[in-house]
């Protein structure tokens, strides 16, 4: 293998958490002329892994030994997998996906999503009537019943008929076809700001281990803005005084090959991340199709994390950042100060 590949399959690590051998094997069924993490195939694929990305944003109810729970991730052209680290974070997940009739023309989770196959070690779940795939990872079939199990004695009322995808496995259900006909309409203005700008939930999700590989990130969540671009907010919680500290994510977003195309437009902090204050990095496409809002915080040890998580937190924090050619000095500059 030339040093050039290799670099190019430690670099994808970096970004997927894969191992080495998973990201050279990833690479070499790629057409040549795909980038090295390639983008969804499919504007519902797309759609899907954005919601998918907010969801695992939103509504945490457990600190994890990774910031989303999610310890790699495995993006194809046509679907995604995602490596979720424990039982308890396997039940929220399902919990934020699987449609659920709440109340009228109210659906919560992603309405037409179905588990539709069980393996030793994963799930494969789709929209049901689109070209969509998204694979649950690492954890025995098992354990992948107690999380259902957990999810459905937890959080949700255990009356099949408020379970969309336990009472209706094959087709939507007339909560769900109600709801998308009244929420998610194509000519619905809302609904096409978020389509349009799907591809950054979408490319984040695809490089979901940045937050842990180059950076001390512990814990993250946020949700969607609105407005007339569509608007993710990302919050971001980092360890004091230890490891790389947020930029390095930024660095990474706009590395020219594996990065996404945004420009950051906006900083406020400080450019001393060793102070540990509050910062923000505004980043925007040159189609003012999405933003990306992301808000870093420097903490000691997170409020309600038990010692023993925390240490094995501290233990899986990188000894380096993303690169030395683009310090937050530098991408301050670039980027200004103000609001966005």
């Amino acid at each position: 293998m030339s040093t050039m590949r290799q670099d190019i399959h430690l670099l994808r690590c970096r970004y997927t958490g894969e191992s080495v051998q998973q990201a050279h094997r990833a690479i070499g069924l790629l057409d040549p002329e795909a980038p090295p993490i390639p983008t969804a195939a499919s504007s519902d694929q797309q759609f899907l892994e954005a919601r998918v990305f907010v969801n695992l944003l939103e509504s945490r109810h457990c600190y994890t030994r990774h910031p989303l729970g999610i310890a790699a991730v495995y993006p194809e052209p046509d679907g995604i997998a995602l490596r979720v680290e424990s039982e308890v974070r396997a039940a929220e997940i399902l919990f934020n996906l699987l449609p659920t009739y709440v109340s009228d023309h109210e659906v919560h989770g992603v309405p037409g999503l179905r588990i539709t196959r069980r393996e030793l070690t994963a799930i494969e779940l789709r929209v049901l009537g689109t070209p969509t795939r998204l694979r649950l990872t690492g954890l025995p079939a098992t354990s992948w019943r107690k999380a259902v199990a957990r999810m459905l004695d937890e959080w949700i009322d255990p009356t099949p008929a408020f379970l969309c995808w336990q009472s209706s496995p094959k087709a939507w259900s007339k909560a769900e076809r109600a709801h998308h006909a009244r929420w998610e309409d194509v000519d619905d203005t809302y609904t096409q700001v978020q389509r349009r700008g799907a591809w950054l939930g979408s490319g984040l999700l695809r490089r979901a281990a940045l937050l842990h590989t180059v950076s001390n990130t512990f814990f993250a969540d946020g949700y969607h803005g609105s407005g007339e671009t569509a608007r993710l907010v990302l919050r971001t919680s980092h360890v004091r005084r230890q490891g790389p500290g947020p930029h390095n994510i930024v660095a990474a977003l706009a590395h020219p090959e594996f990065g996404l195309p945004l420009h950051l437009k906006r900083f406020r902090g400080d450019t001393d991340e060793g102070l540990c204050g509050d910062q923000q990095f505004v980043l925007g496409d040159g189609g003012k199709t999405a933003i990306l809002d992301l808000r870093t915080e420097s903490v000691g040890r997170g409020s309600g994390i038990e010692p023993e998580l925390w240490e094995r937190i501290l233990r899986r924090l990188p000894e380096s950042g993303f690169t030395q050619s683009l310090s937050l000095s530098v991408l301050a500059g670039l980027g200004g100060s103000g609001s966005a």
